[in-house]
């Protein structure tokens, strides 16, 4: 499924895939009172320009990042943030995604896309079926009902501040991380 708006994003989840928010709006109104998020993008209820203390929350690797948060040109090519919350446990990987480890022989599975079935795996090694998300994908998928994505963010091109991840965990009590998603 893409439930995304940008063909890579840096998506912060709550590491317990099964949660969401009860109302999405506290979630909105913790990331706005946080800077993170500031207004409303064209009326998109679910997608907000960068806030004040973006970069704060934030932070860009290496020494000029090509970000641009507004959209200079029309294209819609800029980063703002999107908030998601599904029915159902979402996977979302992408082309780009590593072959992620077993959780129980740690060794890699390239057949991962044909053996992933209800977000399931069966480990060619060692036979064990496992969560999809038990697995170690080395940042490059995620799977959950409630995902912040900043959208237009290359992997390993910025990463959340621990202290946002920590505030997250504080205001809803479920531990929070991050992946990158590239298609």
């Amino acid at each position: 499924m893409n439930a995304f708006t940008s063909n890579a994003s840096l998506v912060i989840h709550p590491t317990e895939p099964d949660w969401t928010p009860d109302d999405p709006e506290v979630l909105i109104k913790f990331l706005q009172e946080a800077e993170l998020a500031g207004n409303t993008l064209n009326n998109d209820k679910n997608s907000f320009l960068v806030g004040e203390k973006f970069l704060d929350h934030i932070s860009f690797m290496g020494c000029s990042p090509n970000i641009k948060l507004e959209d200079e040109s029309s294209n819609g090519k800029f980063t703002f943030v999107r908030i998601t919350t599904t029915k159902n446990i979402t996977t979302l990987t992408g082309k780009h995604s590593f072959a992620p480890h077993c959780p129980h022989c740690k060794k890699p599975e390239k057949n991962w896309r044909e053996l992933l079935l209800d977000n399931r795996i069966t480990c060619s090694h060692c036979q064990q079926t496992s969560d999809a998300w038990s697995y170690n994908w080395r940042k490059s998928a995620g799977f959950g009902r409630c995902f912040i994505e900043v959208t237009d963010i290359y992997p390993k091109e910025a990463v959340p501040q621990f202290s946002l991840l920590e505030s997250l965990e504080k205001e809803f009590g479920v531990e929070w991380g991050y992946f990158f998603y590239h298609v």
